[in-house]
């Protein structure tokens, strides 16, 4: 088998011979197939060229920057079938967009020849997403016979490192991490057989030639041991906190079975409150500490291995600072073989698999990084050196209103391109403030990178930029235009002007809620308009003012405002949404309550409640907020007694955890529609100050905080429906896109969905991006490209 530099890249040419007699065949025809979207590094020309040897076709299949190029020839009866099995059975983590067909004229072909990495102008396939480890891997993994057994990096075409491995398509392994380990002849002949399912599986490696583990103190000091892993075993039962070198990061990781170990760890990394992930062994471990119902069984068990956000059983057994004061649990599944290797010891039931970090920073990928940045966190470190080129958290998923939603999207799922329902420029949406996640766009697809948290700080910026760097060189997209967040003060925003007056191209502005909904209109096709439910805590409104309870009528390159929330001061701006009792106390003012009275609801004192009413009455640090995410918070700040956060909208979701056991015919609380001048575009108010009434009568006749929780949400979803009926009426719109935080609740979504239904509404939600902030760079992008469509 020759090998030949071709384009500056290996080239390596296998071929095959016929197993059917070819002169059976009476009419021999010739096709050129063009296949695009993720086909590279998931096994996809080995499985070409077994499905070209079952057909007795000869030809060629070559991967290249638009994905795969194949030519076949053969009985036109044998070219039909394969064209038809090249997508009916394709490789499990492949995934097919486009299939080009064309003829050719047939030159009497009858060997199939594979070649790749033709490097041939802008790229235009994709990276594979990180997959778990397959089933036959794990066979191997876990038989003392296989020469692989217990080795922690063994994978194949059909799962391991994909995108945290990468540098740049094509796809090959002089592109990878892996470069660094040149193959044994064992590997090698593996990685050369079309039949062997490590064909070109570019991270293929074992003992003999591949990445090591070890442990090391937090010094960096070796720490001798002739089974590193059993070791780490040894100190996690012990209750020590261990920094473990994963996929696309650090985990930190403890015993979740100890309230100790837990307690301590979240000392050591300054997260007070917010849920900790815990990995567990396998399915039936999962139900132990779950109520698993079968759209959470099939999302955990996917090949992306995300976290799915689950019930909690009672008497499960994990420490209780795990997850404090809710009644969900962070699950998920062993993906990589040294994760699957710590849970072979049946002693170890479950882990808190943390993000190896302080709270809000990026996590680490770099060993010295870890050693530097961990080092008073962890008590000791299980190394690798398989480098990590790219960072890549655990991705947040839950089952809402029956159906998967990414509640952060990273590992798996990134970078898989997302399509637009129209083509695009080359374009960069920088998102928004929190949850940052950017979105570059070219042609029909969009590719939003992984989650990189707040953009609150030069190192959150760092991790911007350098994630930003390496999409911009894997896809060859050069933005010719920056979308950014209408807000002057985000850092995004600011970056953005500063970047594209730097490179001379134009920017364009986009306002918080419409790009939320454009978000969900792009994910599902529709051209628009709709009406619009935008909800969510925070958003810049093009009248200078916060918004967050909105009803808008969108296109994609356009929005009117038919409704929101009414207006409410946000005392202490920033201060409010830390500590809601300030929002709750600003909402109780607006609906009527006293000074005093409103006070004693809050629990604040006298010097606070002088304060905060100064403040509201001269307009002093207290901006104006149609957030229906801050009327959660207030509602939670009197119904729960929660004065302080620890963490973004925790206050919300304790006020839906309280609730999840009541029934979902509860009667709602009362918004009053105070109806505006469509003609006159003034938009409809939603006011609260009948639902405040009817809750503190109801807090003061003894009704449980379960029931007023569920009368909440009941009187929110319907005051929105009432609000989407005369948006109907006014525009005679019925089609209704659902997006924004607050539609991460389960409680409401659902609600929503049915009583939107029940009126005759065609209700959409996402399912592809966040409908949070981190799908925001992805209705930018849609809205940028709209809008460059139009000029």
């Amino acid at each position: 088998m020759p090998y030949n530099r071709a384009c500056g890249m290996l080239s390596l040419t296998i071929k095959s011979e016929p197993t059917v007699d070819p002169s059976s065949a009476q009419h021999r025809i010739r096709k050129s197939v063009l296949v695009r979207g993720v086909v590279q590094g998931v096994g996809f020309r080995p499985f070409v060229y077994r499905l070209a040897m079952q057909n007795a076709l000869g030809g060629h299949i070559g991967n290249d920057t638009d994905g795969v190029t194949i030519e076949i020839e053969g009985a036109e009866h044998a070219v039909e079938d394969f064209l038809h099995r090249l997508t009916s059975d394709a490789p499990p983590i492949s995934r097919i967009d486009s299939v080009q067909v064309s003829e050719l004229t047939p030159v009497g072909e009858t060997a199939f020849t594979i070649v790749h990495s033709q490097v041939l102008g802008k790229v235009s396939t994709g990276i594979p997403a990180d997959a778990a480890t397959c089933a036959d891997c794990l066979r191997e993994l876990l038989d003392p016979q296989d020469r692989r057994y217990r080795y922690p990096f063994l994978n194949c075409t059909n799962c391991g490192p994909r995108f945290t491995i990468t540098r740049r398509i094509p796809y090959d392994r002089p592109q990878t991490s892996m470069a660094a380990f040149p193959m044994c002849a064992a590997c090698r002949a593996e990685y050369d057989d079309p039949l062997n399912r490590r064909f070109h599986a570019q991270p293929n490696a074992c003992w003999d030639c591949g990445p090591r583990v070890w442990l090391e103190s937090p010094r960096g000091e070796k720490i001798a041991s002739d089974d590193p892993i059993a070791q780490c075993i040894e100190e996690l039962l012990a209750g020590r906190i261990m920094g473990i070198k994963g996929i696309g990061g650090f985990h930190l990781a403890v015993d979740a079975t100890s309230e100790e170990a837990v307690t301590r760890l979240r000392e050591r990394k300054h997260r007070y409150g917010k849920p900790l992930a815990v990995m567990v062994r396998d399915m039936e471990a999962a139900r132990s500490l779950c109520l698993i119902n079968d759209e959470e069984s099939a999302l955990l068990q996917t090949s992306a291995r995300p976290i799915v956000i689950a019930r909690v059983r009672a008497g499960s057994g994990f420490a209780p600072s795990v997850a404090p004061g809710i009644p969900w649990l962070g699950v998920y599944l062993p993906y990589a073989p040294l994760q699957h290797l710590l849970f072979a010891d049946t002693r170890v039931r479950a882990l808190v698999m943390t993000s190896a970090n302080l709270s809000e920073e990026p996590i680490a990928i770099d060993n010295a990084e870890a050693r530097q940045r961990l080092g008073n966190i962890a008590d000791a470190f299980l190394m690798h050196n398989r480098e990590i080129l790219q960072r890549c958290d655990d991705t947040v998923t839950a089952i809402v209103d029956g159906a998967p939603q990414l509640i952060r999207r990273a590992r798996g799922y990134v970078p898989l391109g997302i399509e637009l329902p129209f083509d695009s420029p080359p374009l960069l949406a920088v998102g928004g403030h929190l949850k940052s996640v950017f979105t570059l766009a070219r042609g029909r697809y969009a590719y939003q990178s992984q989650h990189l948290g707040d953009l609150e700080n030069l190192t959150g910026l760092d991790f911007f930029t350098e994630s930003l760097a390496h999409l911009m060189h894997t896809f060859e997209i050069e933005p010719q235009a920056v979308v950014h967040d209408l807000h002057p003060g985000y850092l995004s925003t600011t970056w953005a002007k500063q970047w594209a007056a730097e490179h001379n191209i134009p920017t364009i502005a986009v306002q918080h809620h419409h790009a939320h909904i454009a978000a969900c209109m792009a994910e599902h096709a529709i051209q628009g308009p709709v009406i619009g439910l935008s909800l969510d805590g925070t958003g810049y409104g093009t009248d200078g003012r916060i918004w967050g309870g909105e009803v808008l009528i969108a296109n994609h390159d356009s929005f009117e405002r038919f409704a929101h929330l009414d207006y409410v001061a946000l005392p202490g701006g920033d201060a409010a949404v830390r500590e809601p009792w300030r929002m709750a106390f600003a909402h109780l003012l607006a609906a009527g309550f006293s000074e005093e009275e409103a006070g004693k609801l809050v629990g604040a004192s006298g010097q606070e409640t002088r304060l905060l009413s100064r403040m509201i009455e001269r307009g002093i640090n207290a901006p104006l907020t149609s957030s229906l995410g801050r009327l959660f918070d207030a509602v939670a700040a009197v119904v729960l007694n929660r004065r302080r956060v620890d963490y973004e909208a925790q206050a919300a979701i304790e006020l839906e955890g309280v609730a999840v056991d009541e029934p979902n015919d509860a009667a709602g609380y009362e918004l009053t529609l105070v109806q505006g001048d469509w003609a006159k575009r003034e938009p409809m108010r939603i006011n609260p100050s009948v639902l405040w009434k009817e809750l503190v009568v109801d807090l003061r006749s003894g009704v449980t905080p379960a029931q007023i929780g569920a009368r909440f949400h009941a009187g929110v979803a319907d005051a929105f429906l009432r609000a989407a009926v005369a948006a109907r009426a006014a525009n005679g719109v019925a089609t209704v896109a659902m997006s924004g935080g607050v539609m991460h609740n389960r409680r409401l979504a659902r609600s929503l969905r049915r009583e939107l239904e029940s009126q005759g509404f065609e209700v959409f939600a996402h399912r592809r991006v966040s409908p949070g902030d981190g799908g925001l760079s992805y209705g930018q992008a849609a809205i940028g490209a709209s809008k460059l469509k139009a000029v």
